[in-house]
């Protein structure tokens, strides 16, 4: 039996948990088993360990489960969680939704880091960068890269419009949403979103930017039906957050799951993805877009979104995620050489 832990939450379609609830349905198609771990599940119990014990308890010899981490649990609570299941003689793999000593080195200890992942059977990660950069730091465990994320979306499948709309979703705290402020002029940004909740952002916006204040999923999906669809995460000096061009973005599934052709940095591993796939536009520089839009014909518009479309599918049903634990299964088991 196959197992996935996910987190015990109330659904919502916040990045922070949506990945995770959208891992596990993809992998419940598969056949896996969910099971549900608090992330307080170590608050006032003592007992703390036997409800870990009790979530496992029918993991057996030759299972292999899955672990969706970060989970922001206590550290301890997650070291147990790898070392119950090693007890029970199974296998355990990390579905790693973010590597955190790399997004935020400094809060989070890079030796620690890597002993717990290196702790692991097998690690699936975003992006073949990713799997490099952990392999220089001395993780020797099978790493599978996942992709891009799949991505549950409740609207339909609508072909995208002819537009030179930019839309941006997403958390807008300065390092990530700070460039709103050095938009050019020959652009429209339609952005949704808050800064960690505030609607008053921190920083000016540029006059190029309409800020709509933030959606439901539904809504955002309904909203998002033209134009492009713009990964881009930099401060109000624009400069690019580094982890950003390693990382496999969620907004990233959310633009293709509606047919947005892209619009990213060329030198990311996104960018390097829809540049080889065709799947929109790449650039040094946001300064370089405004010519290259406004150059782009409906034609060619069209042809982007007919790329897109291919793709779109695959994000709807998790397909790139379902391989991914496919293979990092096999690995686990020593039958592919990884």
């Amino acid at each position: 039996m196959n197992y996935i832990i996910s987190p015990l939450q109330a659904p919502t379609d916040q990045a922070t948990l949506k990945p995770k609830m959208d891992v596990a349905h993809f992998f419940g198609e598969l056949g896996f088993r969910e099971l549900f771990l608090s992330r307080y599940v170590n608050y006032n119990d003592e007992n703390w360990r036997s409800e870990i014990l009790g979530m496992i308890s029918t993991v057996g010899e030759g299972d292999v489960v899955f672990f969706q981490i970060p989970t922001y649990a206590e550290p301890v609570v997650e070291e147990a969680v790898v070392e119950l299941v090693h007890n029970q003689k199974a296998k355990i793999v990390a579905f790693v939704h973010d590597v955190e000593y790399l997004r935020f080195p400094q809060w989070y200890d890079k030796a620690y880091n890597l002993q717990f992942l290196g702790s692991f059977d097998g690690l699936i990660v975003g992006t073949n960068i990713i799997k490099e950069k952990l392999a220089e730091d001395g993780i020797t465990i099978p790493m599978v890269p996942s992709g891009p994320w799949g991505y549950v979306q409740p609207i339909q499948y609508r072909r995208p419009t002819f537009s030179t709309n930019i839309h941006y979703a997403g958390n807008l705290v300065d390092w990530k949403g700070g460039f709103l402020k050095n938009v050019p002029e020959g652009l429209h940004l339609k952005v949704y979103g808050s800064a960690d909740g505030n609607l008053d952002l921190p920083y000016p916006l540029s006059p190029a930017v309409d800020h709509l204040g933030t959606f439901h999923q539904e809504e955002l999906g309904l909203a998002l039906n033209n134009g492009y669809g713009l990964i881009w995460d930099a401060d109000t000096d624009d400069h690019f957050a580094d982890y950003s061009k390693i990382c496999m973005s969620h907004k990233f599934s959310l633009y293709l799951s509606l047919g947005l052709p892209i619009i990213t940095l060329a030198q990311s591993a996104i960018g390097k993805y829809v540049n080889e796939n065709g799947l929109g536009i790449v650039v040094d520089s946001l300064d370089n877009l405004p010519n290259i839009i406004n150059g782009i014909t409906e034609d060619d518009y069209n042809h982007l979104v007919d790329k897109v479309a291919d793709v779109s599918e695959l994000i709807r049903t998790g397909r790139h995620n379902q391989l991914a634990a496919l293979h990092a299964l096999l690995a686990v088991k020593h039958t592919l050489p990884f």
